[in-house]
C-alpha cells in the first residue's frame, strides 16, 4: 500500500512540475488549489501526509453523531474530516485569522450545510482574555502563544478550556480534537478538570521548551493521562484517549 501511495505521489509531483493545476484530495476532503497557502503544504496534501495520523484516528475512533470541540482548525482540512463523521455539531477554534478564512472556505466547499461553527480565539490560561501569538504568513499551518520577544506577533482573543465548554454548553459525552502546538501542556497541568469533561480526546502532543528545560511529547501525553484518561491508540505524537469509567 505504501509503495502504491509513493508511486502516486511521485507521478503527481511530476504532473505538478509540468503545470497540473488540479485540487488536492485528502481522506475524502477536496482542498481547492487556490486556497493552498504554500508549496510545502501542497506537497503534504499531494503525498497524503498532511495530518494523516490524526485523520485516520478521527475516521476510526470518533463516534458518529458526537458533539466535537476542535482546537486548532488551521486550514479546515481536519475540520472537514470531522464533519465527515456527521457530528451533532462541531465547534472549531482557530487563533490565526487568515487561517480561519481559509478554513471557512475549505469547509464550505466540502460540507456547505454542516452544523459547524468557527471561533476566532486561542485557548489560554484561566483568567486570560487576550494573548500574543507568534505567526507569520510564511508559517502556514498554525502559530504558538508567545511572549513579547517573539519576532512575528499578533494579538488574539483568548479563553480557557473551561470557558469554551461553558460558552458552547458542551455535554460530557463530547469529544475534543486538538493540535495546539504545545498549549496542551498548559491544559494538562492547569486545566485538568476541564480536560476530564470530555469523553474522548484525539491529540497531537508536541515536544516543547519551558525555560531551559526540554519536555518530550511522551511526557506531555503522560501529564494529560493524569486528568483521567487511558490510551486507546497511539502512533508517534498522535493519540486517542478515552476517559476512565466512573
Amino acid at each position: 500500500m505504501r509503495i502504491i501511495a509513493s508511486v502516486k505521489w511521485r507521478l503527481l509531483a511530476i504532473a505538478r512540475a509540468c503545470g497540473y493545476q488540479g485540487s488536492p484530495r485528502l481522506f475524502g476532503v477536496v482542498v481547492p488549489l487556490r486556497l493552498v497557502p504554500s508549496k510545502v503544504v501542497l506537497g503534504q496534501l499531494d503525498a497524503g501526509s498532511y495530518e494523516a495520523k490524526e485523520a485516520r484516528y478521527i475516521q476510526a475512533y470518533l463516534p458518529a453523531g458526537a458533539t466535537v470541540l476542535e482546537l486548532g482548525a488551521s486550514l479546515g482540512v481536519v475540520s472537514s474530516i470531522i464533519l465527515g463523521r456527521k457530528p451533532e455539531r462541531l465547534i472549531s477554534y482557530e487563533a490565526v485569522g487568515p487561517l480561519g478564512d481559509i478554513a471557512r472556505q475549505v469547509v464550505a466547499h466540502n460540507h456547505p450545510a454542516a452544523p459547524w461553527e468557527l471561533v476566532h480565539c486561542a485557548i489560554a490560561a484561566e483568567g486570560v482574555d487576550e494573548v500574543s501569538f507568534d505567526w507569520s504568513p510564511e508559517y502556514t499551518q498554525g502559530g504558538t502563544v508567545a511572549d513579547e520577544s517573539a519576532k512575528s506577533l499578533i494579538r488574539v482573543p483568548a479563553v480557557s478550556l473551561a470557558g469554551a465548554i461553558a460558552r458552547h454548553r458542551l455535554p460530557s459525552a463530547a469529544w475534543l480534537v486538538m493540535d495546539i502546538e504545545g498549549m496542551e501542556w498548559e491544559l494538562a497541568r492547569h486545566q485538568a478538570k476541564a480536560l476530564h469533561h470530555f469523553d474522548g480526546i484525539i491529540v497531537e502532543c508536541h515536544d516543547i521548551k519551558e525555560g531551559d528545560r526540554s519536555i518530550p511529547h511522551a511526557e506531555v501525553l503522560a501529564e494529560i493521562l493524569k486528568a483521567g484518561f487511558t490510551v486507546v491508540a497511539r502512533r508517534g505524537q498522535v493519540s486517542v484517549l478515552r476517559r476512565h469509567s466512573a
